[in-house]
């Protein structure tokens, strides 16, 4: 069996406000064919195709929040993935066993297809793979393939809600034993020969993209509780001094004029600051000491 989904016992935030594509499958967000934009190449050659992958890439790499990653992901599907439905999946492996305890995807997915995968606990059916083994294989998997017996549960779900084929890839989470699964539900058989390295190109995007969102989510929820710690209690007394200076817009040079340090001790300090905050610029760090 090479497909592990589930539903979260945490759900994302809602949708309702979004725009209407997102409360679609992803094959209704354009008026039929005549609308819906040209698929990427896998590596574009032309400078206008190279161009819109970047925007592409970048605008996922930019994303603030879930919805805002939702939102970007559809349009990233549509123009280098075709697929019917996304699942990003979190969880945990616990003696062998893989549990979802987190999941975004596209709102029209359904329920009962997600109810009927994720047990108690967010417990998802036995696998036959170790799934650790296979971080970051991206991997397509079609039900009619699906012949042992751990993998005939997985397909007669997949049959009774319409599902024909998975592309995925599983990412080590932040913590020990935790990984994020990303699926691409009916994946689009013009491609199909090319969706794992089409996966190999997007997903390490979207890993980088929701780990960040989710961290500083974290993070700005402990600042809004009344008594939690705010950015400087997580870091140390230089950090959060080098940290203030940022604020004030001072290069790394200059920091380092002013505590009497070299730049490159400096630079450490950020890449510190930068990894315990989950920020991915000056600007958020900056952001998350202004109002201290």
């Amino acid at each position: 069996m090479s497909f592990l989904s589930g539903s979260a016992l945490l759900r994302a935030p809602a949708t309702s406000l979004l725009p209407r594509t997102l409360r679609a499958p992803l094959a209704a967000v354009y008026d039929g064919e005549r609308n819906s934009p040209p698929v990427l190449p896998l590596l574009p050659e032309a400078n206008q195709e190279r161009l819109s992958l970047v925007r592409m890439l970048t605008a996922i790499a930019s994303v603030r929040t879930i919805d805002d990653l939702k939102l970007r992901t559809q349009q990233a599907l549509a123009m280098y993935l075709p697929c019917e439905h996304f699942i990003f999946a979190s969880g945990r492996i616990r003696a062998h066993r893989a549990f979802v305890y987190n999941l975004i995807h596209t709102d029209a997915m359904s329920e009962q297809c997600l109810g009927e995968i994720v047990g108690n606990e967010g417990m998802v059916p036995p696998l036959d793979i170790d799934l650790a083994e296979h971080y970051g294989r991206p991997k397509f998997t079609t039900t009619s393939e699906m012949k042992t017996p751990t993998e005939r549960i997985w397909a007669d779900i997949f049959r009774r809600h319409g599902i024909a084929n998975v592309a995925w890839m599983v990412l080590p989470g932040l913590q020990r034993n935790t990984f994020t699964g990303y699926y691409f539900i009916n994946a689009t058989a013009d491609i199909s020969h090319e969706n794992k390295l089409r996966m190999t190109v997007l997903a390490p995007y979207l890993h980088i993209a929701l780990n960040r969102v989710r961290g500083s989510k974290q993070l700005r929820e402990q600042q809004n509780d009344r008594g939690s710690p705010q950015a400087s209690s997580l870091l140390s007394s230089r950090e959060t001094e080098i940290a203030r200076w940022v604020v004030r817009g001072k290069t790394n040079w200059e920091i380092g004029q002013i505590l009497g340090i070299s730049d490159k001790t400096v630079k450490t300090h950020m890449q510190n600051i930068l990894s315990k905050l989950h920020a991915s610029s000056r600007a958020q760090i900056a952001a998350l000491f202004s109002d201290e």
